[in-house]
């Protein structure tokens, strides 16, 4: 088409959007493309904006089911969606892709994609509440997928999960969010940043083992907190570095009590970090051993940075490492395993650097800003003609 779609971007959370899709949004933005953020207030919104993204903010409470709420929620879309007729709207997680869908369906916007970023904790979990939610989830899921034009899966596992609530010739993987191999590069990272991140945390000298995600258990923080204890009575000179937060809207979420029991003079819990790629710099070794993922950002971080990653034999995370190749895979919730396999690579020096340089050589065939980034433009464009 001569006039390029009016697109709307979905999300429960405005760093969805800033922190994994950003280089799709300015792509888009590039190629002529009128592009819109609808997201809750949040600590992104100004960035989002000085993107010269038009930003639309709805109100959502993530694990809310008061009907009141979500009344609030589908009709605060519904006028969204009426006021600015959007060609292409493209949702993100659960509620955005159900309510996204059901209300473009219903105000009439052309095309909708629902992209499933990870099952989450209801898949992770299976207490009553989590069983309960799944069934709920995957009824109004095979809703918002029948409606839908497209269904992007990051992973296989999370398709064949879901697959009979859908058609599957909907069904597209993608492969990640992107990584933007030039900032995320050994060559090009803040040396004086370094220099003040090792001075401020006293890890001069020390061997780095590095976990970058929100604090949920279902992301293997008690185990690698085992790992770490079980590591610390044979090697005096590591030191585990956990980078994250507590996401006090998920029911997974660690308690602050866990950290005060878990944290020690070896186990350093350093909160929400803008200076990821110099912390990866002064890793070693890179570890999440995660429970389940959608496609895990932070390990192809680390990849690209060149880092051995430890990860575990779970959808998602398993799409990142060849084991042996780029780092190793253990079974989840399995402590002995990780400490094993850390062990491993903190007594071979070459074989982490080896295994660095085949996650960046990865990471830049399969997982780059730019082959990811060309799927998504393809995709608009396929669905536009």
């Amino acid at each position: 088409m001569d006039v390029k779609p009016k697109i709307a971007f979905i999300s429960h959370l405005d760093l969805n959007l800033y922190l994994f899709r950003i280089s799709w949004i300015k792509a888009l933005m590039k190629e002529g493309y009128d592009v819109y953020a609808i997201v809750p207030v949040g600590r992104y919104i100004d960035e989002l904006k000085s993107e010269g993204i038009k930003v639309i903010n709805y109100y959502l409470k993530r694990e809310s089911l008061n009907p009141i709420r979500e009344a609030k929620t589908l009709w605060q879309l519904y006028r969204i969606f009426k006021n600015y007729r959007f060609d292409i709207i493209h949702t993100f997680t659960i509620k955005p892709n159900i309510y996204g869908s059901i209300i473009g369906k219903l105000v009439g916007i052309p095309i909708i994609i629902c992209h499933v970023t990870g099952l989450g904790y209801i898949h992770t979990l299976n207490n009553l509440r989590a069983r309960l939610l799944r069934i709920l989830s995957n009824l109004l899921q095979m809703v918002s997928f029948k409606i839908a034009n497209k269904i992007i899966f990051q992973n296989s596992d999370d398709f064949n999960k879901l697959s009979f609530l859908l058609d599957k010739y909907k069904a597209l993987i993608i492969k990640g969010t992107g990584v933007d191999i030039n900032y995320f590069s050994l060559n090009n990272t803040d040396l004086e940043r370094v220099k003040i991140i090792k001075n401020d945390m006293g890890i001069n000298n020390k061997l780095i083992i590095t976990f970058i995600a929100r604090l949920y258990m279902s992301k293997g923080i008690k185990e690698l907190i085992e790992a770490a204890n079980t590591l610390n009575k044979k090697f005096k000179d590591i030191i585990f570095l956990i980078i994250g937060w507590i996401d006090k809207g998920n029911p997974d979420a660690i308690s602050e009590k866990f950290i005060e029991e878990s944290k020690s003079s070896f186990i350093k819990f350093i909160g929400k970090r803008q200076d990821i790629r110099e912390i990866l710099y002064v890793t070693d070794i890179y570890t999440l051993p995660s429970y389940r993922e959608g496609l895990p950002r932070t390990i192809l971080e680390a990849m690209s940075m060149e880092k051995p990653v430890i990860t575990t034999k779970v959808p998602g995370c398993r799409e990142t490492v060849i084991d042996g190749i780029n780092g190793l895979l253990v079974s989840a919730k399995d402590s002995k395993s990780l400490a094993g396999a850390i062990e491993k690579l903190i007594s071979d020096k070459e074989l982490r650097e080896k295994m660095g340089k085949a996650g960046r050589e990865k990471v830049i065939k399969e997982f780059s800003n730019e082959i990811i980034t060309g799927k998504i433009l393809k995709l608009y464009e396929e669905l536009s003609l």
